[in-house]
């Protein structure tokens, strides 16, 4: 009788961890497509195109230009991340 209470209550348990596996995966799913959807979103609005350049498919370059300092920054195109940032002092 004991033996027959543990096996039940451990098919129990197996069927609530896939159940709640399912729905994580369902959830994984839903996000990866909220994600992609947002990476089609213009990156930047309030930048010039004249100082935007392609370097590469992958990289694009912004030139700003602040007060005394050019900075120059190597932007990664999916990620939006700054992969190199060079500041040049105007004398």
């Amino acid at each position: 009788m004991l033996k027959k209470k543990l096996l039940v209550s451990l098919v129990v348990i197996q069927g609530l961890l896939i159940i709640i596996g399912i729905i994580a995966i369902i959830f994984g799913v839903f996000y990866k497509m909220s994600n992609n959807n947002s990476s089609l979103n213009i990156i930047n609005k309030n930048i010039e195109p004249s100082n935007i350049y392609l370097v590469n498919e992958h990289q694009y370059q912004k030139k700003i230009i602040k007060e005394n300092k050019i900075i120059f920054q190597i932007i990664d195109i999916k990620s939006n991340n700054i992969m190199k940032e060079i500041a040049v002092e105007k004398n």
